[in-house]
């Protein structure tokens, strides 16, 4: 069994792998042309983006992250999504390529993995794959990923296309800066307004600076003394005057107030 890979820009690479005991990785390549001659980077602006490669095969991440390098991105690959939220907090990329196939994690399990954390819910992600059945790109994208790129692929398009992906999100950001939405929940932070369903909640300013802080740091665990510097500005708060806003949190959110998880001993959590 083999898996065939074919990557072009104005070169012609083959990539062959023998799947078992036996790996024989072959690169062929031919009248190469350095990516800066081909790309206007006035236009398309790529020196932006923040690119995050997880693709287990180490000869096609590096070769990805090199040409995403010549052409003026930041970029950074990751053999497994094993630790993917991990990796997104600490480089914050602006886009995400995901292979399908993979050790562990599926490209489509990772893929709802981050689509389920609020902060990384819109972060674009295109599928590179070798599988390009009708099934597998319907499920991948219903799933939330943003494309679905199927190998062989000409690199100068996959560029194209992540710089595309990147440039409707940071427009759908700055239109959309002022408000967070989480399902039914809408945050208004310059109105300091919160609405669930279209009807507003009734938040105080300090339960609408916790809840902000909550989905904010969605899936992570805040301490006590984090919501006291970043919601409430006032160290010598007790923690039984924080728990007393959370309860009152909780119960004007309804059955959303149930994602407020108290970590015992530690703080809270928003697992939505």
């Amino acid at each position: 069994m083999s898996k065939q890979i074919l990557l072009t820009h104005e070169s012609l690479i083959s990539v062959s792998r023998k799947v078992g005991d036996d790996m024989d990785l072959q690169f062929i390549e031919t009248e190469k042309k350095p990516l800066e001659q081909s790309f206007d980077r006035k236009n398309m602006a790529v020196e932006k983006m923040r690119v995050l490669i997880v693709e287990d095969e180490s000869e096609i991440r590096e070769f990805l992250v090199s040409q995403f390098t010549e052409a003026g991105a930041a970029a950074q690959g990751l053999p497994s999504g094993e630790n993917i939220l991990q990796a997104l907090e600490a480089f914050q990329p602006t886009i995400v390529l995901l292979d399908q196939m993979m050790p562990g994690k599926s490209g489509r399990e990772i893929v709802a993995e981050v689509r389920r954390h609020a902060r990384f819910c819109e972060l674009p992600i295109i599928i590179v794959t070798g599988l390009d059945g009708e099934a597998e790109k319907i499920q991948a994208l219903e799933l939330g990923a943003d494309d679905y790129v199927t190998k062989p692929f000409s690199v100068r398009e996959l560029i194209a296309r992540s710089h595309a992906l990147v440039r409707r999100s940071q427009a759908a950001h700055r239109s959309q800066q002022n408000n967070l939405v989480v399902k039914e929940l809408v945050v208004d932070f310059s109105a300091h307004r919160v609405t669930k369903s279209g009807k507003e909640v009734p938040l105080t300013l300090t339960e609408f600076k916790i809840l902000c802080e909550l989905l904010k740091q969605s899936g992570q665990v805040l301490t006590r003394d984090k919501l006291r510097e970043r919601a409430l500005g006032n160290l010598n708060v007790t923690d039984r005057t924080i728990d007393v806003h959370m309860a009152s949190l909780r119960k004007k959110l309804d059955e959303m107030g149930d994602s407020i998880e108290t970590v015992r001993g530690v703080g809270y959590r928003m697992s939505l």
